[in-house]
């Protein structure tokens, strides 16, 4: 069965900036007013459940969102989307995350390791499915099981009926519909051109949800699958994939009160939780999220200033950790100013008064925010805990002795024979386990273990006491330097035992292990009883919500397509200031000191004395444009966003948020909710004027 609109959304009448809209979604809103907003297409040209259309150019890619822009299968996206394979590609001799890189022909465009485009062929609606097989569930934990094995037996009956295909089932609203996605996952992409790190990451960290913004936040990768179309990873007689739909650049520009439309694979927003969630949020886990990864960024730091080749390893990470940690300080000024826990309060305490008024009401949804509240609280006896396990999957990488201390104690727990699993052995026998202990691995393990020391004594590890109270103490970290766990043969020995010798050892890096394994576990048990729990509670707060609110809902971003309809807007961040939508190369120079993270490259700076001839030169700002703003509903996962105008043109890449709007997960503001695009037409002088590549501005019809 093809997809429907979700059942509990009526018709779109109105056109509102707020919102982050399924395909189906698009279709029903009133396309008479969006026409006089800008658009040209029709609804159909926009976008068909069966024939695609102009949204169908738009591609997921590693967490980002990117678009075809050529019948060749160009695509384009955030450089920072494709900072991690540029890093990869590059060496301290042929630096390209420095440089830049424009491939001189199709034979000299390199593959980009782990880079895989997801292009969307359709989407069924599985709702019956799912609801049928939750029904028969005896639990809250059950409930979740029942799930998980019914989306996993729809994923391998989809990818089992068509070939070169990946499934996947996204729920919406709480689980009150199910969507089975059908991909065409390409695994050979690669780079066609990336700018000098210099431009793709112009102000670094320090503009960084920032504006104004002079960012050329792009970079160009190609899709490849055999000759006769099929999917595979690269090979040398690999061709260009030919996509249904590529988006044309635009070349007109944009200016204040355009139509500008986003369209992407949004990660995850929150728009739906109760007062008790979010004040959760803003009272402990986004403060600890930013003091842990700025000390995580500071030890990363000292460890990229040892050598070139380890500035290069760290790199992606630093930027990968910083974005987190800005995101964390916006979500606390964001929180503390829009005063999002008094608003929903309030809005609570309106719920209430209507459930009040109607004793049908009453009976139907009178339990549903107390049960939402419980839930809430639950999580909230264990949230030190669950944070903590955050912090060991954002930092285990960096980590990896300890990583796979912690994963093989998990092993030998949930073994049945108490054994640690022969491929778990090999790792830990392995020397370079222990590569760079005292210039990374060690710092990042202070980090971790000073966050144990400081949690309360109600959901403190059990066994961690040694520790230190508060803070991590001297004799805790003499003694985990003296851990026999540091020796290869040391591990195999004792984890080749089994579940008996590991649970009585009492090395301390064992002994800290054993426990967040044990907490791992535990976690992993809350989180899906409380996920089975939500599928009924939290579906019954959704159609509360929606009777007491009596409007059209967009579901929260949960990584699908989803379509903002937007303008250009400038805003104003706070009393007596007010922005332009617009930033042109006149402020990049005026930001440039020579000193990263404002030293243009100098090609760039001896371009720019010449800018004024550019056929990309805005008559209405005398300057080339680099970047411009909307009022698009966006958050992580829409890098890489393309942003068309009411033609389906590419008029830019949607690249980051305003400070003002990071709080934007939570909920959208017309004053201040505002996302930063690299102007195509920046793109494009990049590729003309500073390093050059005429085939791909021909490939472009630039």
């Amino acid at each position: 069965m093809l997809l429907r609109p979700l059942a509990v959304l009526l018709a779109v009448l109105c056109l509102p900036d707020e919102g982050q809209w399924l395909p189906t979604q698009v279709r029903e809103m009133d396309w008479d007013a969006l026409h006089k907003r800008g658009m040209v297409l029709t609804k159909d040209q926009f976008w068909h459940p069966e024939q695609g259309g102009v949204l169908s150019a738009t591609v997921q890619i590693n967490g980002c969102t990117a678009s075809f822009c050529s019948a060749d299968g160009l695509l384009v996206t955030n450089h920072h989307c494709g900072f991690g394979a540029v890093s990869e590609l590059s060496t301290p001799e042929r630096n390209h995350l420095r440089d830049g890189f424009a491939a001189p022909d199709r034979a000299g465009e390199l593959p980009a390791p782990g880079m895989v485009a997801s292009v969307l062929k359709r989407i069924e609606d599985v709702t019956a499915v799912v609801h049928e097989a939750q029904q028969k569930a005896k639990d809250d934990l059950d409930r979740w099981s029942v799930t998980q094995r019914t989306i996993a037996r729809l994923v391998a009956e989809g990818e089992a009926k068509e070939a070169n295909t990946k499934c996947s089932v996204a729920s919406f609203l709480e689980g009150k519909e199910y969507h089975l996605y059908y991909r065409t996952q390409i695994r050979d992409v690669r780079l066609v051109y990336a700018p000098p790190r210099a431009i793709g990451e112009f102000g670094g960290e320090t503009d960084n949800w920032e504006w104004p913004r002079h960012t050329g936040d792009f970079t160009f990768f190609r899709a490849y699958v055999a000759p006769d179309g099929a999917v595979r990873d690269h090979q040398a007689d690999n061709v260009p994939y030919r996509p249904q739909h590529f988006l044309k650049v635009a070349t007109a520009g944009v200016q204040q009160g355009d139509l500008a439309i986003i369209m992407g694979y949004p990660g995850r927003t929150q728009r739906y939780k109760t007062s008790a969630s979010v004040a959760m949020q803003q009272g402990y886990v986004y403060p600890r999220r930013l003091a842990v990864l700025t000390a995580a960024i500071e030890a990363l730091e000292k460890a990229g200033k040892s050598s070139p080749t380890m500035e290069l390893a760290v790199a992606d990470r630093i930027k990968s950790l910083a974005n987190v940690q800005k995101n964390a300080a916006g979500m606390m000024f964001g929180l503390s100013r829009n005063a999002t826990v008094a608003q929903k309060q309030r809005e609570e305490a309106q719920f209430t008064e209507w459930l009040q008024q109607d004793a049908e009401r009453q009976t139907r949804w009178g339990a549903v925010l107390p049960a939402m509240l419980a839930i809430d609280d639950g999580e909230q006896q264990a949230i030190e805990r669950e944070t903590l396990m955050w912090f060991l999957g954002m930092l285990g990488d960096d980590m990896p002795l300890f990583d796979a201390l912690v994963e093989a104690c998990g092993a030998a727990v949930s073994e049945p024979d108490g054994k640690v699993p022969a491929r778990l052995l090999r790792e830990l026998g392995n020397d370079d386990l222990g590569l760079h202990w005292d210039l990374l691995q060690r710092p990042l393990l202070h980090v971790l273990l000073g966050e144990i020391a400081a949690m309360s004594a109600a959901q403190r590890l059990p066994g961690t006491g040694f520790l230190g109270d508060g803070t991590l103490g001297a004799a805790a970290i003499a003694a985990i330097d003296q851990s026999a766990m540091r020796d290869a043969k040391a591990r195999r020995e004792l984890f080749g035992k089994g579940k008996d010798a590991i649970g009585k050892s009492e090395d301390p890096l064992v002994v800290l292990a054993r426990a967040l394994a044990q907490e791992r576990l535990a976690t992993l048990q809350r989180q899906r009883t409380r996920a089975g729990k939500m599928l009924d509670t939290g579906r019954r707060w959704i159609a509360a919500q929606e009777a007491f609110r009596g409007k059209s809902f967009y579901p929260d971003a949960n990584s699908t397509l989803r379509v903002s309809i937007a303008e250009v807007a400038g805003y104003s961040p706070r009393e007596a200031v007010t922005y332009a939508p617009h930033t042109t190369v006149a402020g990049l120079l005026q930001k440039e000191t020579g000193r990263e993270p404002f030293a243009n490259p100098k090609a760039l700076l001896e371009a720019a004395k010449t800018r004024s001839t550019s056929r990309w030169v805005d008559a209405r700002l005398g300057d080339v444009p680099v970047c411009f703003l909307t009022n698009g509903d966006t958050t992580g996962g829409n890098s890489g966003s393309p942003v068309v105008n009411g033609k389906g043109e590419l008029i830019g890449l949607n690249f980051d948020r305003v400070f003002e709007n990071v709080v934007g997960d939570f909920a959208w503001n017309k004053d201040r909710s505002r996302n930063v695009v690299c102007d195509v037409r920046y793109i494009l002088w990049v590729m003309e004027s500073v390093l050059p590549s005429p085939s791909l501005l021909q490939e472009l019809g630039a």
